[in-house]
């Protein structure tokens, strides 16, 4: 039974759940010659929510823009081509998580940390373990975008969130309109660490440190379903989709009958579907995959808008 309806009113097209889902995705891309006016207009949305969260870099270099604007059509098209070159469904995983573990160590109170790039120099950290994988799809599309209208418009931090978007959309999801503009952390800086959320915590536990980062119990529940990508065995490792939810609720990890049934998931998964809060989101995402990615995609974009100073 589903306990959250939804807050929009959203009616069914031609061409199933692939529409424009989040307040920014209808947008076209070519914001660049948008009046401020017009782009407020497209923001506004977002700001009302707090999907653009205030924040400020540990050493970041200069910000280029007051605020989030989207690509335009030319650097859109280069954009494109490369991470077409560099994110396939297969890496698409390691690409979502490189966004989160950037992102993660964002600090509302310290005002601190978030996604800037400083992961390209905290992947020795046992929580960023495998990572340099991720990293290197960061630096091939850097590569791959000189002499391209995006040179010198899109940082490293924002290829860090437009190639995890990208892996999404590749793999069945929402197509998420990811704003530009982020600054770049300067050589060999790094954020605090230790505030990433362990894979042993309790709901209560998952339920502070999110909020710590300025999320709900929503926020939380539906960007732990990025878990439905990558080999946790919740489905096609390569779809994104809702069977990450629907999962939680049949909990497979406590066959007796299988002996490999505990390594479904993870631990910090495996409390969601008892937490009273965190049951009713998992419910309706089980159902509804439309609100999942309405849901996703604005959650996603105030993710990867952590830290970034004039963005709220």
């Amino acid at each position: 039974m589903l306990v959250m309806r939804r807050s929009y009113a959203a009616k069914k097209r031609p061409g199933g759940n692939r529409r424009a889902l989040s307040p920014l995705l209808a947008a076209s891309t070519d914001a660049g010659g948008l009046t401020r006016r017009e782009l407020l207009k497209l923001t506004a949305p977002l700001l009302l929510l707090g999907a653009l969260p205030a924040g400020l870099l540990a050493a970041p270099q200069a910000a280029r823009a007051a605020g989030p604007v989207l690509p335009s059509k030319e650097v859109q098209a280069a954009l494109d081509k490369a991470l077409a070159r560099s994110v396939t469904k297969g890496k698409a995983a390691v690409a979502l998580r490189l966004v989160f573990h950037d992102a993660g160590t964002f600090s509302a109170a310290a005002k601190d940390g978030g996604l800037n790039a400083s992961i390209q120099y905290e992947l020795d950290r046992p929580e960023n373990m495998g990572l340099k994988r991720g990293w290197r799809i960061v630096e091939q599309v850097r590569q791959d975008l000189r002499g391209t209208a995006a040179e010198g418009v899109v940082s490293d931090a924002d290829l860090v969130a437009l190639a995890g978007a990208y892996g999404i959309r590749i793999c069945g999801g929402p197509a998420i309109a990811v704003p530009i503009g982020r600054p770049t952390a300067t050589a060999g800086s790094v954020d605090p660490p230790g505030r990433m959320p362990a894979e042993t915590f309790s709901a209560a536990e998952l339920k502070a440190s999110f909020a710590a980062k300025g999320f709900n119990v929503k926020e939380l529940v539906v960007l732990s379903g990025a878990h439905t990508l990558g080999s946790k065995g919740y489905g096609d490792p390569n779809r994104f989709d809702t069977e990450y939810f629907r999962s939680l609720l049949r909990k497979p990890w406590l066959a007796k009958d299988d002996a490999m049934a505990a390594m479904i998931g993870l631990p910090s998964d495996h409390v969601l579907p008892d937490d009273p809060e965190c049951l009713p989101y998992i419910q309706r995402y089980a159902e509804d995959q439309e609100a999942f990615f309405a849901d996703f995609a604005a959650a996603y974009v105030k993710l990867t808008g952590l830290g970034v100073a004039g963005w709220a």
